[in-house]
């Protein structure tokens, strides 16, 4: 083979390796992508070729129109999405009202350019059970469960089949005011979402902010400038620490001098002077001892500001402490997305109305997530359905 030829085949397996690098490359960066967009995370390319914010739009706006017009109606609901975010609906409905009922479905199908088909139907002594399926873009988006009642059955209280009379169950006593539940967002200044994905929530929430995240000043530049609660998503030592050292400037640790923990705390009110208080960030071996805790909260109600137990260990004794030493508090009972999962954070913010519903009050630690803020936002009308209040963790304080 001639020295041109040789160079040419050189250059001719040089181009190719190439292009093996790069396809490689391009299906790698599209398998990711496809990740995020199926976890419901920013995708450039999924987000331009695939419509899905205006089907996730569309589905919104059918769960809002739907649950506003059985909650007018007074016609008890459960729904919950699956976990191909599949909305599933079921509902109890007289005869009477029946045929109303579906005509509105019908209407708001067709508002949000949707299809709604009857696609299986049981027939029993006292009741017919209905599947009905509403189609967005061509595919399935609800699944629709709809009991019609016949004349004398009661949607909220089903005939007995026995006859013989059964003791009542003690009912647990229900709070006296409406039971009131708080969001938390934690760790803002260290994720890309900000201030303005919160606002877009339309609830009440707290946002609350790493001291010496990248993005801190940032974020609560616009917190201000969106009038967004904030808090100090203050960092103390955790159990798992394994001899590392911590920079006490940064860090509560158990070794932290009172001077070293009052510079901290009113270095962190400086960068995040919007603040009115702060929960500990990781923080299980500081919040499980009584003797650094105390000297910790004795400092946080000096400046001023309410604590907010993150309960990251079981064995914690922040909270009665702040009770006993009567700072202004309150504790996490929920986080919502530690498995960071859509369908596991809804699953959280049902848990957390039922507490709320038995306590009075309870409250959720979220962090930046587009999973766990889209979760928050679709059950919105589901927590008003169950007569909750949305407030600010403040709201909450003892």
């Amino acid at each position: 083979m001639t020295r041109t030829g040789k160079k040419r085949k050189k250059k001719n397996s040089t181009l190719v390796l190439f292009a093996v690098f790069t396809a490689v490359a391009i299906v790698t960066i599209i398998l990711l992508e496809y990740i995020d967009f199926k976890k419901g995370e920013k995708s450039f390319i999924f987000s331009k070729v695939i419509p899905l914010g205006k089907t996730e739009e569309r589905i919104d706006q059918f769960n809002t129109k739907l649950i506003r017009v059985l909650i007018q109606n007074k016609i008890p609901y459960d729904y919950f999405p699956d976990r191909e975010n599949k909305y599933h609906f079921k509902l109890a409905i007289d005869q009477a009202r029946f045929n109303a009922l579906i005509t509105k479905i019908k209407t708001i199908t067709v508002q949000t350019n949707g299809v709604l088909e009857l696609t299986e139907i049981q027939g029993l002594a006292d009741k017919s059970i209905m599947l009905y399926k509403v189609k967005l873009d061509q595919k399935v988006s609800h699944l629709l469960l709809i009991t019609k009642l016949k004349p004398g059955v009661s949607a909220k209280k089903q005939p007995k089949k026995s006859k013989k009379k059964r003791e009542k169950p003690e009912e647990k006593p229900r709070p006296l005011r409406t039971p009131r539940i708080a969001f938390i967002i934690d760790d803002m200044g260290a994720y890309d979402i900000g201030a303005l994905e919160l606002k877009r929530l339309k609830i009440p929430v707290t946002a609350s902010v790493l001291p010496d995240s990248h993005r801190a000043h940032q974020v609560v530049h616009w917190l201000k400038e969106y009038n967004i609660k904030a808090m100090i998503h203050l960092p103390m030592q955790p159990t798992n620490s394994n001899g590392r050292w911590y920079d006490p400037g940064k860090v509560i640790t158990v070794n932290s001098t009172n001077e070293e923990i009052r510079a901290l705390i009113q270095r962190a009110k400086q960068i995040v002077p919007i603040a009115e208080g702060l929960n500990n960030h990781e923080g299980s071996r500081v919040t499980s001892n009584s003797q650094v805790m105390k000297r910790v909260l004795e400092i946080v109600k000096q400046e001023g500001l309410f604590f907010v137990d993150s309960r990251t260990i079981g064995g914690t004794v922040a909270y009665d402490l702040a009770k006993k030493m009567k700072v202004k508090t309150t504790h996490k009972d929920v986080f919502l997305d530690h498995i960071p999962d859509y369908s596991h954070s809804m699953a959280q913010i049902r848990k957390l109305v039922d507490i709320a519903r038995q306590k009075g009050k309870a409250v959720a630690i979220g962090h930046p997530l587009g999973s766990t803020l889209r979760a928050i936002r679709d059950s919105r009308q589901y927590i008003k359905a169950k007569g909750v209040e949305i407030v600010y963790v403040k709201e909450l304080l003892e």
